[in-house]
């Protein structure tokens, strides 16, 4: 008999904290007739809120917007994009195999390997962006095996979420959460990497560490293979170029805040100003 007192009360007590727990985000909802995205601050007076059912109209049930990660067994840090899970790679929160459909993502470069992890921030999600990149995936009739800049008027890389964009247009940035350059040499299953790499990829991709030893501590970025933003929003590179009356004939970090390599997209940087960041490939 106290055992099933104990199981009842446990049970109660579960419920209980199940039922004291918001439910997620919905994106899109419907507030005051328009559809909203993500996390709004209409008439709340500087404060995100979101609706917890498709139409706030009807249902009248909304929270307010979570602005960092929380919970999970890493205890609230952030996220780490990009991050694989089960074998497949994320640059956006994810809500898959989650109890009561909440979003969260890890908290390393690898959720296989080190298993950690948060809720994500209700702020960092959006209708049509949270799940896996999916390689190759064709958009205007072309295939991709690596995230692109195509189509993107700012020159930012993304990924399609679904193999055919141009059917299921879902899609994410590839950004990483730490904007940090390829690191070479670097250590992966006890060899040394001298340029990007397919090894360890269950996606095909080209990738490569963002510090020394990827073994210990699991950063690493996809590797562009194709320049991207900057202020020429992309543009090829040209060589030589010259920057501050050298002749670069590679290309540089000089001066990057963040030590990600860039270059001119035409002969002379000193007279036009216009630059990309440099496709990890060229490195």
């Amino acid at each position: 008999m106290a055992t099933i007192i104990a199981f009842f009360l446990f049970s109660t007590l579960l419920q209980s904290l199940i039922a004291s727990v918001p439910p997620p985000c919905v994106f899109p909802f419907i507030y005051n007739g328009k559809s909203y995205n993500s996390c709004t601050e209409d008439a709340s007076q500087n404060r995100p809120w979101c609706a917890t059912t498709p139409n706030y109209d009807q249902s009248k049930k909304w929270k307010y917007c979570a602005t960092k990660e929380y919970g999970g067994n890493s205890g609230g840090k952030p996220c780490a994009f990009p991050f694989t899970y089960k074998k497949r790679t994320y640059y956006s929160c994810t809500n898959e195999d989650a109890e009561i459909g909440r979003f969260w993502c890890a908290t390393t470069g690898s959720y296989d390997k080190e298993e950690q992890w948060s809720y994500c921030a209700d702020t960092r999600l959006a209708a049509n962006s949270q799940g896996p990149c999916v390689f190759p995936f064709i958009y205007k009739g072309q295939s991709y095996s690596a995230c692109t800049k195509a189509g993107s008027s700012d020159g930012k890389l993304w990924c399609s979420l679904s193999s055919n964009y141009d059917r299921e247009p879902k899609w994410t940035y590839c950004t990483p959460s730490e904007l940090r350059p390829c690191k070479f040499p670097f250590q992966f299953n006890n060899k040394f990497y001298f340029r990007c790499t397919r090894d360890g990829a269950y996606d095909n991709q080209l990738w490569c560490a963002t510090t020394a030893n990827y073994d210990k501590n699991s950063k690493w970025r996809a590797c562009a293979t194709e320049e991207y933003e900057g202020n020429s929003k992309g543009k090829r590179c040209v060589f030589p170029f010259i920057y501050r009356g050298k002749t670069f004939n590679f290309c540089t970090n000089e001066n990057s805040e963040d030590g990600r390599f860039w270059c001119s997209v035409t002969r002379n940087y000193d007279q036009e100003r216009l630059w990309s960041y440099c496709a990890d490939t060229r490195l």
